[in-house]
């Protein structure tokens, strides 16, 4: 207990200097303390972020969306782009709108790791195909006949 008038030191430090036998080295001790502290924390830092890596998953990694959807979007445009074969065309438009769908989902499914710019240029092609979709369509329907009578 001190006296009255005097202040109380930190319990972690000798109450007079030279008092406690051997202060020097306790003062050294701190800083090591506190440097293994700091290499364990690093180290913890560091594990835990290869533990992340390492449990990305393939679908979830932007070169492969881009190798997929390119790979989609030219068998789309591969159907899209057949002759004037109706019988062959209607099937092969059927084909490519459920590509197209499927397309749809693999840039839904992969919007949250994916760069918005990524996600933009997905989107924008989806659009453009999904137009040439719906004016190959319109190409196809049968023509009505104009009546041009009273």
């Amino acid at each position: 207990r001190p006296l009255p008038g005097e202040q109380r030191a930190h319990p972690a430090l000798p109450a007079r200097p030279g008092a406690g036998g051997g202060g020097g080295s306790r003062a050294a001790a701190v800083p090591e303390r506190l440097q293994r502290r700091e290499a364990e924390r690093q180290r913890e830092t560091e594990r835990r972020r290869q533990e992340k890596a390492a449990q990305v998953v393939q679908e979830e990694q932007s070169g492969f969306f881009a190798a997929a959807f390119s790979r989609e979007r030219a068998a789309i445009e591969a159907l899209l782009g057949r002759g004037p074969d109706e019988a062959s065309q209607a099937g092969s438009l059927e084909e490519a709108a459920a590509r197209l769908q499927g397309l749809q989902k693999l840039l839904t499914d992969s919007v949250r790791f994916l760069a918005p710019y990524e996600v933009r240029q997905g989107q924008e092609a989806l659009g453009r195909l999904q137009g040439a979709l719906a004016a190959k369509r319109e190409e196809l329907q049968p023509k009505n006949a104009l009546y041009t009578g009273a």
